[in-house]
């Protein structure tokens, strides 16, 4: 082979090499799911001019980059607690968690807002959004009301300031939530566990009140039950003697038939005057 062939065929597979690999490094993906904006790196235009890319295979060039923003709902819970005071001056902690979505159509306007990805806008930008909001509604409560009912109050009043921060960016806030439970100043924490403490015992001693009425209010139905069977019992027998009284007032012959019944045929071994068994007197 001549040289000057070798040289023309090493450089065409030169090429052919480079191309496959320039075409390999700046082949870009946008799967489903995912919207891309494409944007200059260089230039006088760079990071100004964007293009939305949709789902399906793009060929960048040198100076063009896509950034990839989920259009399905991100849940994202912070590593690191936020801190806040509420407007008795207590300092307080807690991990937060959101959820949101980038608005498929508006991912061009969440990059020109930002000139970032998904990842570091959530770790930064909106981290920092959930602090101010956390910081300025917190100072409207003492600690006493975030104790009692202010946690669900405060979360509501973020994810308003958030949505009316971030909806016309193109992000979407769905919910706010607490990752972990809200950490007091140990004063706060003693008085919480006084009060409940507190509650705990007046709910023993309500409990020990209402045993005892159930215990004394079963004592006088059972002593109830008790007087009212032996008075039914007392009007029994009482009826029953008033009708045999009857029966032998009105057939006092029974009461011979019963002596009768009742003699063992023996008279008695002493008799006086007219002693004789009552049975023969009436027969004489």
């Amino acid at each position: 082979m001549k040289p000057s062939t070798f040289l023309m065929s090493s450089g065409i597979l030169t090429a052919i090499v480079a191309g496959g690999i320039y075409t390999a490094c700046n082949l870009q993906t946008v799967p489903a799911g995912y919207v891309g904006v494409k944007v200059n790196l260089y230039g006088s235009d760079k990071g100004v001019q964007q293009e939305e890319l949709g789902v399906g295979r793009y060929l960048l060039t040198w100076n063009e980059q896509a950034y990839l923003f989920p259009t399905f709902n991100q849940l994202h819970t912070y590593a690191q607690p936020f801190t806040f005071q509420t407007s008795d001056a207590m300092a307080v902690n807690a991990r937060i968690g959101v959820e949101y979505q980038v608005k498929p159509s508006m991912a061009t306007k969440v990059f020109q807002t930002y000139r970032k990805g998904v990842d570091e806008i959530t770790d930064v930008n909106l981290r920092q959004n959930v602090s101010d909001a956390l910081i300025k509604y917190a100072s409207l409560m003492d600690v006493n009301e975030l104790t009692a009912s202010g946690k669900s109050k405060l979360l509501d009043n973020v994810t308003e300031e958030l949505r009316h921060q971030l909806e016309d960016v193109g992000i979407h806030i769905i919910r706010v939530s607490w990752a972990s439970d809200i950490e007091y100043p140990p004063q706060v924490r003693e008085s919480i566990n006084a009060k409940i403490e507190a509650t705990q015992r007046a709910m023993l001693r309500e409990n020990e009140v209402a045993q005892s009425k159930a215990e004394a209010e079963k004592a006088r139905v059972a002593a109830q039950g008790e007087a009212d069977a032996q008075l039914t019992k007392a009007k029994a027998e009482a009826e029953s003697i008033a009708i045999r009284a009857k029966a032998l007032r009105d057939n006092p012959q029974v009461l011979t038939l019963e002596a009768i019944s009742r003699w063992d045929g023996k008279l008695p071994v002493y008799l006086g005057g007219d002693s004789l068994p009552s049975i023969f007197m009436q027969s004489k």
